[in-house]
């Protein structure tokens, strides 16, 4: 992976672009190696802005990273044959990495050296602004570029910036040059747009510009469409990034503040999902007309676009009811165990301390209780699927269950400040009930098992003794073979239900290790 540093500083360094008191916003291009529009627009401008010296006053008010392939492995895997649904270029390269993973869903668990890589941009340059920058693959329509920010997310004082001050300037600049913009578009049905559609926004940590969201930087993710000419794609980026630098040398300093309020937030009640409400607005969409047949082959209705242009309204179906609310504790425990855990944490640039010696804390812990697989969100991608999983991991869900425990933790355990720029995506990371932690990406699987189960010909006349010397514990038996007809018709069920009832269980069965120091009450 290689990132162009285009300055007019001396000192390219981190510190030396902070130094030099312009904003640096950096580009990531190519995660999706198919979706090479941005790489190329990327390419041409960095050659006006430095070579051909188009615009001299812009680097004298901005600093640039561009990453023109943050997927090199499937920028290398080219071929005519990579991208069935997209209007050019001739050769482009795969989807996923050489893992064969979608390196835009890692940004939380980051199993990849490549969003390590990038993460590790984000950690060490703080740029003041992000772009991620791709092209849709969906439904047809007339908006060519299309860009989408955080919307009721994690860092409110940005997407108030955006909204005020950089989109109605982008917006004006791109129309002039003759292109149609909007919010990025994902339809709720490709055969139906009745059904309206949604931005990719308020959504998981998981994806580039939510993952900036969650870490105060103000970003956005780019959508030019894939099924207009490529020449019209590239210039249409090469366009936007201009626009954007232009957007953030015209004011630094309110970038900056809003940035600053956002990475100051420590909200007690801390939002981390969000949802469709069930009242959403109509808005104007201009699509172009489209007739449905039933196709011979599968039978079912398939959808045959033309490019006339008609304009339809449409439910915009955003992400803007607060969903998952949790308590923000005062800190997490992660016992030395976890280094697996602890390692990734680090990677994303969260302080914690770690424990020189064995310590002993009053904890909430919790165990899971209705332990099942998780799937992924993208129904697209199960019909090819030979196995379950989800980006090469098995997910879980179930339901925690809190408990209070005195844990004394090793030396080399370390607990988690929430109180902390990153506080919130650690909450994101840790907190059982989060789609985007660490425990549903499946990286506590282990725990959720039990390791010793009894024999037979031992638990069989235990449980008869049980039952004879212990008649509550009859009576609760009796009342669970009628209420569970699963459990009755289960032998080794109905012997693992005594087990549970004797010592001998394992104490830390289901359970997710991850301490919880609550904080402060409040009224």
């Amino acid at each position: 992976m290689v990132m162009a540093i285009v300055s007019t500083s001396q000192d390219k360094t981190p510190k030396g672009l902070k130094e030099s008191g312009k904003p640096t916003v950096l580009i990531e291009s190519g995660i999706h190696p198919g979706e090479v529009n941005g790489k190329d627009a990327g390419l041409m401008f960095l050659r006006d802005l430095t070579v051909a010296n188009k615009y001299p006053n812009l680097l004298k008010k901005v600093n640039l990273l561009f990453i023109p392939s943050v997927n090199p492995d499937g920028d290398m895997r080219r071929s005519r044959y990579s991208r069935i649904n997209q209007n050019g270029p001739d050769l482009t390269g795969w989807r996923l990495n050489a893992n064969n993973l979608n390196l835009n869903r890692d940004f939380t668990k980051l199993d990849s050296a490549e969003i390590r890589n990038v993460v590790n941009v984000l950690d060490t340059w703080n740029p003041d602004f992000f772009m991620d920058v791709h092209s849709t693959d969906g439904i047809n329509y007339q908006y060519d570029v299309t860009y989408c920010d955080n919307g009721q997310g994690w860092s409110p004082a940005a997407k108030a910036w955006m909204d005020k001050k950089m989109t109605p300037r982008v917006y004006k600049e791109l129309k002039a040059m003759g292109h149609i913009l909007n919010v990025c578009i994902s339809a709720n049905d490709n055969n139906d747009l009745s059904k309206g559609y949604y931005p990719y926004a308020s959504d998981l940590a998981r994806f580039s510009n939510q993952y900036g969201d969650i870490r105060g930087i103000p970003s956005i993710l780019v959508e030019l469409h894939a099924l207009k000419p490529y020449k019209q794609q590239v210039l249409g980026n090469y366009v936007l990034y201009k626009a954007i630098l232009e957007s953030v040398a015209a004011d630094p300093k309110g970038l900056k503040e809003a940035a600053e309020r956002d990475q100051a937030l420590r909200p007690t009640n801390t939002t981390l999902t969000w949802k469709t409400p069930d009242k959403v607005p109509e808005v104007q969409f201009k699509g172009v007309s489209y007739t449905t047949e039933s196709s011979p082959l599968t039978g079912e209705e398939v959808v045959l676009w033309s490019n006339k242009p008609q304009t339809y309204k449409v439910p915009l179906t955003a992400q803007s009811e607060p969903e998952l609310i949790v308590k923000r504790p005062k800190a997490y425990v992660i016992p030395a165990q976890w280094q697996t855990v602890i390692k990734r944490l680090k990677a994303h640039g969260i302080k914690m301390t770690t424990f020189k010696q064995p310590t002993t804390l009053d904890v909430v812990v919790y165990r899971m209780k209705d332990i099942r697989l998780g799937s992924g969100f993208e129904p697209d991608r199960v019909g090819g699927a030979k196995l379950p999983g989800y980006e090469g991991r098995l997910l879980i869900k179930g339901t925690p269950v809190p408990e209070k425990r005195r844990v004394t933790y090793p030396a080399g355990s370390v607990e988690v400040p929430t109180d902390q720029r990153l506080g919130t995506l650690a909450m994101n990371l840790l907190e059982p009930r989060s789609p985007d932690s660490f425990l549903q990406w499946g990286l506590f699987n282990s725990m959720m098992t039990i390791g010793e189960e009894p024999e037979i010909y031992v638990m069989e006349p235990m449980a008869r003794a049980m039952l004879a010397q212990d008649p509550k514990l009859a009576a609760a038996f009796k009342a669970k073979l009628k209420s569970d007809k699963a459990f009755a018709n289960d032998p080794h069920a109905r012997l693992m239900w005594f087990f549970e009832h004797t010592p001998y269980i394992d104490k830390n069965r289901y359970l997710y290790p991850v301490g919880v120091i609550p904080g402060k009450s409040t009224s």
